[in-house]
């Protein structure tokens, strides 16, 4: 017996960017449910075509032309047309790719406008009437290149990885009232992917085959996907989670050294006793605490990992774990240069290294001047090899009381400075052939946090962003990584017991970053870390084995829902670990040109 269909009479959708594309079939197939609909774009003309083919098939639908980034006048138009919002898709976005070293300032601005703020300020405006109604659901559109990075779209993987981190955080937000939260990372034949991608292969990336997925995920009675992650395309649709090695404890002591992390490095990142976190609390930090201080001291590789004649800039290291890393680096033979925006704090450190006989130099600016930074290793000490990008700040809020300024300055100072400090460096690294990357994560970026939607944002979004700066920086022997501490810190002491504030100290982490950040590290790039307390372990996507809808035959979001268990199945063996955007596409392309044979299995 066939489900009974899926209706959305009664609901009003927002559809960001639904002039084509995506976001117009979406607006047509939840209109052909029954669903009010508001088609937002800034092209008026392509709105109005697609409200007017809704209005002549007998549906409800309005344009509305704002910006993403006015969320207010977006969700206006739905209460004045409709008198509710209940389902949000944030689906506008635009593409400005361009190759690392030649992006601009602007593209960047551009895309983490037009993917970021608009999908928080849509988002914001659409949260009240979702408390206040105890429901609402949330869709944002991730891609493949966030998940993965990707050639010339280090501005476009990082906005696009950040929305997971986002949704993340929404979905554990939004629970207590009915909000659900959902990512996608489509592929589909759109305005935008014509511009990089030939037409044959176009062709079988129809939205149609996108769609009906986004029915069965935002439906008041469908399946449960709230605080998840799918790939779908050209009919195959599978679910992707963070996989985290068990990783390895080391002794807590003066052995625990960069040449320590190179020694046990293959424990750091072996998959065989692999765990599947989904929230913050998914680790007994403490227990692995404990286990460090009775451990032996740690075995040293050789020749042990040292840094003489190399220059590393770190951001924020006039405390914390900036300031032990600036230590660590001038004890093992490098010159330093500590960025701070307190001149007292940056000098108090450079005096530190100095006096343990090492060399430092304060840089007193916004971590956001990377140039000024660049100019002053230059002057000082004739070059740069390694950047660490530390600077944080934290503004943590509820998203329903976060402001517009709160959500900007944390994406600034996290993922901005973090994007200009790479942008000051590379073309130096390119030229040398050499240079080394440690960005700086959070586990609030990989699982999302209560009260930290701006912070767990801007943080996955330097995933992405280092992901792609990995994939354009192999060829110049430039690595990038990420590593995501916890330790007690001025900022984490705002958040922290004082007894975990003492116990998880920030000389835990230096030494991943020590040996991560070295000539010692020949093979591995576009990593992610968590490390906390002695214990490091490697992060990274599992996807399920999926289901294959057939794709010369659009499949229903009912159909979805019949096939819940296998698109959702991590346990059938059929497993894979996609690293790159091109690997996540196999499985897309194997399924063009599926018929009615493979319907009739359905």
């Amino acid at each position: 017996m066939s489900p009974s269909p899926l209706s959305f009479k009664g609901q009003t959708v927002v559809v960001t960017g639904a002039g084509g594309g995506l976001g117009r079939t979406y607006s047509l197939l939840f209109a052909s449910r029954g669903a009010n609909i508001v088609v937002n774009d800034f092209n008026p003309d392509a709105a109005q075509k697609v409200v007017d083919q809704i209005v002549q098939a007998g549906g409800k639908a309005v344009v509305n032309t704002s910006s993403v980034t006015d969320g207010e006048a977006v969700i206006k138009s739905a209460l004045d047309a409709f008198g509710t919002v209940t389902i949000l898709i944030n689906n506008a976005g635009i593409l400005r790719d361009k190759g690392f070293k030649k992006m601009t300032d602007k593209e960047w601005d551009q895309i983490v406008e037009v993917h970021l703020k608009g999908a928080f300020a849509c988002t914001k405006a659409a949260w009240p009437h979702f408390r206040k109604q105890k429901f609402g659901r949330v869709l944002n559109t991730a891609s493949a290149a966030g998940l993965y990075g990707n050639f010339g779209q280090a501005n476009y993987s990082a906005a696009k990885m950040a929305l997971i981190g986002f949704t993340k955080t929404l979905a554990i937000e939004g629970a207590k009232y009915g909000i659900k939260a959902i990512a996608i990372a489509p592929i589909a034949a759109s305005p935008m992917t014509e511009t990089i991608m030939p037409p044959e292969m176009l062709a079988n990336l129809q939205p149609t085959l996108v769609a009906p997925f986004v029915l069965a995920v935002t439906h008041p009675d469908g399946v449960d996907a709230t605080g998840r992650v799918f790939e779908v395309g050209a009919g195959f649709v599978a679910e992707i989670r963070w996989e985290r090695s068990n990783g390895t404890v080391f002794k807590t002591d003066s052995s625990f050294t960069p040449s320590a992390v190179k020694a046990k490095f293959a424990e750091i990142t072996d998959f065989s006793k692999a765990e599947h976190p989904h929230f913050l609390r998914d680790i007994d930090a403490p227990s692995k605490l404990k286990l460090a201080a009775t451990l032996p001291s740690n075995p040293q590789s050789s020749p042990p990992v040292r840094f003489d004649g190399q220059t590393v800039i770190i951001t924020g290291s006039g405390a914390g774990l900036g300031r032990v890393y600036a230590l660590m680096y001038g004890k093992l033979g490098a010159n330093v240069v500590v960025n701070d925006v307190s001149e007292k704090s940056a000098n108090g450190v450079v005096d530190e290294v100095v006096k343990a006989g090492g060399k430092a130099v304060a840089a007193v600016c916004s971590a956001e001047d990377g140039d000024a930074l660049v100019k002053v290793a230059v002057e000082k000490f004739g070059g740069v090899h390694i950047l660490v990008a530390n600077a944080g700040i934290l503004r943590d809020k509820s998203f329903q009381a976060v402001t517009p300024q709160e959500w900007d300055i944390v994406l600034a100072i996290h993922l901005r400075a973090t994007y200009k400090c790479a942008k000051a460096v590379w073309p130096i690294f390119q030229d040398q052939k050499f240079g080394r990357i440690v960005t700086t994560c959070s586990q609030v970026g990989i699982y999302g946090n209560f009260g930290q939607a701006n912070y767990s944002t801007a943080k996955a979004g330097i995933i992405g962003l280092t992901r792609t700066l990995a994939i354009e920086g192999k060829k110049y022997n430039i690595f990038a990584n990420c590593i995501a501490p916890s330790a007690g810190t001025a900022m984490t002491s705002t958040v922290w017991t004082q007894e975990m504030v003492d116990a998880f100290k920030p000389d835990f982490i230096a030494p991943l970053v020590g040996y991560l950040s070295s000539a010692a590290n020949e093979e591995t790039t576009g990593g992610l870390f968590e490390v906390l307390g002695g214990w490091a372990a490697q992060t990274r996507w599992e996807r399920s084995g999926g289901y294959s809808f057939p794709s010369k035959v659009p499949y229903t979001p009912e159909d979805v829902v019949a096939k819940w268990g296998s698109i959702t199945n991590f346990t059938d063996g059929r497993t894979t670990h996609p690293t790159t955007s091109a690997e996540a596409l196999e499985q897309m392309v194997a399924n063009f040109g599926t018929g009615e044979a493979e319907k009739a299995k359905l």
